[in-house]
């Protein structure tokens, strides 16, 4: 019997994204995970915004650009 190999989906993503938030994981460690999915760079950009938007406050102002990511 085999095995049917399955892709994991972009909610499954997001819901890996969302358990590591909740875990404490820093921002800098979320790049990482999302940097390694298996997802076209669109999906990447929409996790990594899913998770940018997720940080508290004091985390998006230490970046340059949080101004501009914030103003969305």
């Amino acid at each position: 019997m085999s095995v049917a190999a399955t892709r994991a989906t972009f909610s499954d993503y997001r819901n890996a994204v969302d358990a590591q938030i909740e875990l404490g994981a820093t921002f800098g460690q979320l790049e990482d995970f999302i940097d390694a999915c298996q997802l076209d760079d669109e999906e990447k950009a929409a996790l990594w915004l899913w998770a940018w938007r997720a940080q508290p406050d004091d985390v998006r102002r230490s970046f340059r650009d949080a101004e501009v990511l914030s103003a969305s």
